[in-house]
């Protein structure tokens, strides 16, 4: 009788292992797909951006920089809405500009934000603001 319950609770402990291996499976099955539709969303952003649909891509870009933490897509996403802000001439511009560069000081599209703001505005001959912004390119980091 004894041996008999050992079986039975090798079956138990069995069953248990392999149930919760597949809950494991299961929960990252679910995390892959929210994953890759955060970054479907995301992709859908930067069509939006690249056909210069500034305020739909902002709003895409807010959407899922809210419902991610993966840090670089915060980051690329806190790129893009300043560059949506600055393109639409909102406000809050240089300050969602300037909360990006403090926010993510190792983000590799740190020079690409300052020129491409200052591109922006030498292009709408706001010369004072493309040159403030020139002059925080790190001209080290140019290749």
């Amino acid at each position: 009788m004894i041996f008999i319950k050992s079986i039975e609770m090798r079956k138990i402990l069995l069953f248990s292992l392999l149930l919760s291996l597949t809950e494991v499976e299961v929960v990252q099955a679910q995390q892959s797909a929210v994953n890759t539709h955060q970054l479907s969303e995301y992709d859908k952003a930067i069509a939006l951006y690249n056909d210069k649909q500034y305020l739909a891509a902002q709003i895409l870009f807010e959407k899922v920089k809210q419902n991610t933490t993966n840090t670089e897509v915060l980051s690329d996403c806190s790129f893009y809405i300043a560059n949506c802000a600055i393109r639409l001439e909102q406000a809050n511009a240089d300050q969602l500009m300037e909360d990006f560069v403090e926010n993510y000081p190792t983000s590799t599209k740190q020079n690409q934000a300052f020129i491409g703001v200052a591109h922006f505005y030498f292009e709408e001959g706001r010369n004072p603001q493309a040159l403030e912004y020139f002059d925080k390119v790190d001209e080290s980091a140019l290749t």
